[in-house]
């Protein structure tokens, strides 16, 4: 067992000390965007909302996606914050679509309803991280609707 972490370590000396750039000239970091948020239902008891991440891999190897956190704001109210656990491996090259449902509570409704009758505008601004082994990834997206009356 001792062996096998000295290579380890020996190893990512070796793939360091071979680069000035260190592991930067090996290893490129995913992108992640928001592609899409669809609003769902708004009622006095809650609300739904869907958000599509579409992460690239730009690597020639595979990287698995451990989970994401995420927090969604609605007219500048807070009403949905939580973390997921979804694993899923994106090959070398490639891109995934991830979709994250979200639901909003009653308490938190109820501080968003009064703005959203008043101004028939409803506001987004979701924000979070990608989870993968090593670093965490964050992503945003801003964006609106008006309501009709």
């Amino acid at each position: 067992m001792v062996k096998k972490i000295i290579t380890i370590i020996a190893l990512v000396t070796f793939l360091v000390g071979c680069s000035s750039n260190g592991l930067k000239d090996l290893v490129e970091r995913p992108k992640v965007s928001v592609d899409n948020v669809k609003m769902g239902k708004l009622t006095l008891s809650g609300g739904s909302a869907k958000f599509l991440l579409k992460i690239e891999n730009p690597n020639r190897f595979p990287i698995p996606l451990q989970g994401f956190d995420y927090g969604l704001r609605l007219n500048g109210v807070e009403v949905a914050n939580g973390s997921r656990e979804q694993k899923v491996t994106i090959a070398g090259g490639e891109s995934k679509m991830v979709e994250v449902p979200l639901v909003f509570s009653f308490t938190n409704m109820m501080n968003l309803l009064p703005n959203v009758f008043s101004s028939r505008d409803l506001k987004y601004d979701l924000k979070g991280s990608i989870h993968f082994p090593w670093f965490n990834l964050p992503f945003s997206r801003s964006g609106g609707t008006s309501l009709s009356r």
